[in-house]
């Protein structure tokens, strides 16, 4: 008869919380150096905070040619572009910094026109400080071929910019703030212009900076949101010395996966802030397995000291740990060799969340309890009794 492998059986029992000064001082480097970062480089903030234009593209014919796009689409004046595979070899995800509505913009405008509604148009923008731009045909068109002629260079200008009569000239009237949104249709055709042969677009999408925003705000409450909502299960669950530890064991990991994110320069988007809480939600599982532990070794040996028993708690759930921890770690790692560009930042935060997330459970949560003076007899008397009679309905079936 087979017999259960255990991979990680240890015999020996470390003491982990004799190393907790050390622990401390390089938990507390990382998070200094993390913040540092933040507030010195910044987060290189994704097209969702950002905001900005991401065309999806599909090759009409084999593979995509990442670097002979990145050239094409490089010189079109568009400004920062970077481009990445998107499910499969064939399909590119291209996305372009967000469009500030200057010169070079209306430049872009007449390049459309010229390609799209015929040679002879030129586009100008109006007078400084303003976001007007002029369009002039080369005959003279009524208000409708003015309608056609726009919308065939597939840009939107609204009824009440068309001219009255027929004329060759259109001043078209918009804010700073219309021009830059116009211009982002302006380049989004540009691009399907400078691409259209040989690839076909699947779909655009554009974030806009107020937008961009609202979602980093949402993201904080979001993230906050998490850690004092598990605060206080814990703090339920257990008495008010776990919730803090908990709560400083998260904090170490969002903030030291942040600066991972600044020191590589990892796009930072809603996907990234997914990592973020998954792995805030990680670090709560493995520690309270731990606390739980320590929890009943309190009850069992009442007179033990508490570094003694945070050892022999830690070394009993060390097996554990390790299988789960691993598990994750080389899921994790497949797809960070595998996963491809769109899933680098997620893979790579959680890679880092999985080694953090299991060293912050033992050598910040468990060290939090020895340095808030954690004590036997502050155990909630009804959970005792909760317990004893837990034992009893075992002990009668």
């Amino acid at each position: 008869m087979w017999k259960p492998v255990r991979l990680f059986a240890f015999k020996k029992k470390f003491d982990f919380l004799g190393q907790r000064r050390a622990a401390l001082v390089i938990s507390t480097l990382i998070n200094i150096v993390s913040i540092v970062g933040v507030l010195t480089f910044g987060l290189n903030f994704g097209i969702d905070f950002k905001g900005g234009i991401a065309i999806q593209a599909k090759a009409k014919d084999g593979k995509a040619e990442l670097d002979q796009l990145r050239n094409t689409v490089g010189a079109l004046g568009v400004g920062e572009v970077s481009l990445q595979e998107f499910g499969d070899p064939s399909t590119v995800l291209i996305r372009v910094q967000r469009q500030e509505g200057d010169n070079q913009c209306v430049a872009g405008a007449q390049r459309v026109m010229l390609k799209r509604a015929g040679q002879g148009w030129q586009v100008k923008p109006g007078p400084a400080g303003t976001g007007d731009v002029e369009f002039t045909s080369p005959t003279a068109l009524d208000a409708a071929n003015w309608r056609d002629a726009v919308s065939r260079a597939g840009l939107t200008l609204q009824e009440r910019q068309l001219p009255r009569g027929s004329t060759n000239t259109a001043k078209i009237d918009m804010s700073v703030e219309q021009r830059a949104e116009w211009c982002q249709q302006v380049a989004i055709k540009l691009v399907e212009d400078a691409i259209g042969s040989n690839y076909e677009l699947r779909g655009t999408e554009s974030v806009g900076p107020k937008i961009g925003d609202e979602l980093m705000r949402s993201g904080i409450y979001a993230v906050l949101a998490t850690m004092v909502a598990i605060a206080i299960y814990v703090w339920v669950r257990f008495e008010w010395q776990f919730a803090v530890g908990a709560l400083i064991a998260m904090l170490h990991d969002v903030i030291s996966t942040v600066g991972i994110f600044v020191l590589f320069q990892l796009d930072f988007s809603l996907t990234a802030l997914a990592a973020v809480l998954t792995i805030a939600g990680y670090s709560i599982n493995d520690t309270v397995v731990i606390f739980d532990r320590v929890r009943e070794n309190m009850r069992r040996y009442k007179k033990m000291p508490l570094v003694d028993l945070l050892n022999h708690s830690i070394n009993e759930t060390l097996s554990r740990t390790l299988m789960t921890s691993a598990t994750v770690f080389v899921a994790v790692l497949a797809l960070v060799l595998f996963g491809g560009p769109v899933l680098h930042s997620f893979s790579v935060a959680m890679l880092w969340g999985v080694i953090v997330g299991t060293y912050s459970s033992v050598w910040v949560a468990c060290a939090g309890l020895v340095w808030l003076g954690l004590r036997a007899d502050q155990l909630r008397p009804a959970e005792d009794k909760a317990d004893k009679g837990d034992k009893t309905e075992q002990a009668g079936a």
